[in-house]
């Protein structure tokens, strides 16, 4: 088992999990008034973070009980692969829910790459499921870290989806103040 790995994907996650509230403190309005696609957004880019810990140091207690290293992958593989299938039926859910209400929010190519990394997950957690039943993908640490790295990639597009909405929402205020602006006559103009 490669420990080193495992700790530093745990590390970038909790470091992911503290940029969330990086988010919600800069959010410029309160969460009841959050759209279902933010609050499901938010909720995702915790879990993932959270995830990738929880997984990251899944492997420790199973080798420290002597598992062997078929049933310890087989275990891991599975339920890693289980979250994928679940965590992203849940996500085109919310998804498909927001866009039947009209209350779906699209950031220009954050979400194009939210949807790629969702069709990448429920890839994977094919993947990892036939590597825990040891068919076509060979049981072990690789596709299981792969999976990782993968959470990861979530949670990071998910953190830079709220980015965006921040970039976006100073950009509509900045856009909003200019043009009062130059309807205000200045000072001079009024003197006359």
């Amino acid at each position: 088992m490669n420990e080193t790995i495992l700790n530093t994907l745990a590390e970038v996650a909790i470091a992911l999990a503290g940029f969330s509230g990086v988010v919600v403190a800069f959010r410029l309005r309160g969460a009841h008034s959050w759209s279902p696609t933010e609050l499901r957004v938010l909720w995702f880019l915790i879990l993932d973070s959270l995830w990738v810990l929880f997984f990251s140091l899944l492997p420790f207690p199973l080798a420290l009980a002597n598992w062997s290293d078929d049933a310890l992958w087989g275990t891991c593989n599975a339920l890693l692969g289980s979250w994928f299938i679940i965590g992203n039926l849940l996500a085109f859910r919310g998804d498909r829910r927001d866009r039947i209400a009209q209350q779906q929010i699209r950031v220009p190519v954050i979400t194009t790459i939210l949807y790629v990394t969702v069709v990448a997950g429920l890839a994977i957690g094919i993947a990892l499921w036939l590597s825990a039943l040891d068919l076509l993908v060979a049981r072990g640490q690789a596709v299981y870290v792969l999976g990782l790295i993968l959470q990861l990639a979530f949670a990071a597009v998910e953190f830079l989806f709220f980015i965006a909405l921040v970039s976006r929402s100073a950009s509509e205020t900045d856009h909003l103040e200019a043009d009062k602006e130059q309807e205000e006559p200045s000072n001079d103009d009024a003197g006359g």
